[in-house]
């Protein structure tokens, strides 16, 4: 099992690594995935003897012979057709991008990764940086805001809550709430609230990220906020960094809007295409190796045409390095995060013996 294991991870790692190559090129992407493996053993032992032959005088020779072979029967289905375009196409939603946060990753690398703009409103209207190297201007900003919001993270003064947009629906249930209730309302983003007696609220719960707890502010800051996150898309995230609290000598109100999965796949692409020797390039998020030969040390490489692509194992006394193989880590999270899991009438694993 363990060896189907690392076999089934390996690919997937060539896999992503490969799409980033296609998009570098302007080819189109393509994923498969292993859905299930079944294997059968079978493992045969025999033992005998041999008559004496010529001066043995009667003794016999013993006879002993084993035989294993091993049928596995890998199920691999393309990612197409529907499934292709709502989990790579569709945007990634605040929910998912919370989820990535709470397994410890680097929101800064977070947001390098996945966002696609951020958005801030000001006295004179709307400022937009793009996460872009293309646009050197608005993606230093870009930068500079996303550090600041990371240090802040890093600091633990940086505070990622729910807090509610609208209320959704508001009635009576005489038989109360069922626990499979509760769980489904907050796997959709919604979260349950007694009204008193049999009566309850049905809230829609938005992600807000601020240099603040929203009980410190007042009601009309609170509701100024539901407003704006009542007819935002699930994929941006509201970002308000207010001056009074720590880190408000960078304020920011506005937000944050995250990418599809295609979408970071081409952003890695396209830096790593047109961006190598930029003044920009200190920033780049994931190095890829390209090399005529062979790649030496390499945690996951592919061959594309006549040339190899890699991503170096990382040595602990290198911090590039070792965030170069976090970010791709990262990268494969996002993707696994993505994909549904398809139903097909096979077991995951099924081993018979």
């Amino acid at each position: 099992m363990l060896a189907y294991d690392r076999s089934v991870e390996r690919v997937t790692s060539e896999q992503l690594l490969l799409n980033i190559i296609r998009a570098r090129f302007y080819q189109p992407l393509h994923f498969t995935k292993v859905s299930s493996v079944a294997a059968t053993f079978d493992f045969r032992v025999s033992a005998g003897i041999a008559p004496p032959e010529g001066d043995a005088r009667g003794l016999v020779g013993p006879l002993f012979s084993a035989t294993a072979a091993e049928n596995p029967t890998v199920t691999i289905i393309p990612i197409d057709g529907e499934e292709f375009t709502t989990r790579l196409l569709t945007p990634l939603d605040e929910r998912r991008f919370l989820k990535l946060l709470e397994v410890g990753a680097d929101i800064g690398m977070a947001l390098q990764m996945a966002a696609s703009s951020l958005r801030i409103q000001t006295g004179a209207g709307t400022v937009v940086y793009l996460n872009d190297p293309g646009r050197p201007d608005e993606y230093e900003q870009f930068q500079r805001r996303v550090r600041h919001l990371a240090s802040l993270y890093d600091e633990h003064r940086l505070h990622i809550d729910p807090v509610m947009s609208e209320e959704a629906w508001i009635g009576t249930l005489p038989a109360g709430l069922a626990p499979e209730d509760v769980l489904a309302a907050l796997d959709k983003g919604y979260k349950w609230k007694s009204a008193g007696g049999e009566g309850y609220r049905l809230n829609r719960m938005r992600i807000l990220i601020a240099n603040y707890r929203p009980h410190e502010v007042n009601d009309a800051v609170r509701q100024e906020l539901a407003d704006r996150l009542r007819e935002w898309p699930p994929n941006d995230i509201l970002v308000d960094i207010r001056p009074g609290f720590p880190g408000g000598e960078i304020p920011m109100t506005g937000q944050i809007t995250l990418r599809s999965f295609n979408s970071v796949l081409e952003f890695l692409a396209r830096v790593a295409r047109e961006f190598t020797g930029h003044q920009l390039d200190s920033t780049r998020l994931l190095t890829i190796e390209e090399s005529e030969r062979e790649l030496q040390n390499a945690a996951v490489s592919v061959r594309y045409g006549d040339r190899y692509y890699g991503i170096r194992k990382p040595a602990p006394d290198r911090p590039g390095e070792v965030r170069n193989a976090k970010a791709f880590g990262m990268l494969s999270q996002l993707f696994q995060m993505m994909v549904q899991p398809v139903n097909v009438p096979v077991p995951g694993i099924a081993i018979a013996k």
